[in-house]
């Protein structure tokens, strides 16, 4: 049923699937009981061994050749990943998922602004009038997070998203290299510098059950999303990472009343709105230039 699609609606479909499946997971980080670094730990090596295994079990002719000829994009890449995941987690611990989310949610503004600084790629006007709504937006959203004493958590959400843009650039920047491999790099060297922080390694059996759903929402959610860009372009896959933007504050908010502040929606949705406008206008450029 799958191959009589079309590209445009295999691509959407897998684009979707994994963003919904990676909307609970802000949600699974708050019930886990284990402290920053614990967490951090078993969040990478969990998802990032599945991973590892599941490679090599599918393409076990050339895994290995795989791993090995990333070079030093991939291996760039695969810090940039392990910074992502770091500040992931240090971003929640300090501030509401809200704030993370929307923060994180300024990607593809950043990844333009890199791609002018290291590709010499010049942006469009409307990337540099979203660049500044959106600027503004987390003034905005900063400035109430100075006065409640959470700034530090915003600043790490940013710093996130600068992570992730800077990955999305390097992997622009090398489209013939498979960088698959290196997301499992990133994935196992954030568990291997977490593992100097753990205080513990026993977990309960409900830690157990919620880091292990981490698999899912991590891992089998990274190989929907890494496939969907086979069929549709990259603006049309980031756009569904709105998603997350929007859901991920809700299930944190249904199930532990964790509700994000009036500033924070309102910031939020604006800059909702300006990723909105960016991404479609992109993907309509384009389709255009296509035709």
């Amino acid at each position: 049923m799958f191959n009589k699609l079309s590209n445009t609606q295999k691509g959407t479909l897998l684009a979707f699937i994994g963003v919904m499946i990676v909307t609970p997971d802000s949600l699974i980080i708050r019930l886990v009981s284990i402290d920053t670094w614990n967490l951090l730990f078993y969040r990478s090596l969990f998802p990032g061994t599945a991973l590892l295994i599941g490679y090599f079990v599918f393409f076990s002719a050339r895994a290995v050749s795989d791993f090995m000829s990333i070079g030093k994009p991939g291996l760039l890449n695969a810090v940039l990943i392990m910074g992502s995941n770091i500040t992931f987690i240090l971003a929640l611990a300090n501030t509401d998922v809200a704030n993370a989310l929307i923060m994180i949610s300024l990607v593809p503004i950043i990844e333009s602004i890199f791609s002018f600084i290291f590709l010499h790629e010049k942006p469009q006007l409307i990337t540099w009038i979203c660049s500044l709504g959106c600027l503004i937006a987390v003034i905005y959203i900063f400035y109430e997070s100075y006065e409640l004493n959470r700034y530090l958590g915003d600043f790490y959400g940013l710093l996130c998203a600068a992570f992730v843009g800077a990955s999305l650039t390097v992997m622009r920047s090398s489209p013939n290299i498979n960088f698959v491999p290196s997301y499992i790099l990133g994935k196992l060297l954030t568990a291997c510098v977490a593992v100097f922080f753990v205080n513990s390694f026993i977990i309960n059996s409900t830690d157990l059950i919620l880091l292990s759903l981490m698999i899912v929402t991590v891992g089998v959610s990274f190989v929907f999303i890494s496939i969907a860009p086979q069929f549709i372009s990259s603006p049309e896959v980031g756009i569904f990472f709105l998603l997350e933007t929007a859901l991920g504050p809700l299930w944190v908010w249904f199930f532990i009343s964790e509700a994000p502040t009036q500033k924070t929606l309102i910031g939020g949705i604006f800059i909702i709105i300006i990723i909105f406008i960016h991404s479609y206008y992109m993907i309509r450029k384009e389709r255009s230039e296509r035709i």
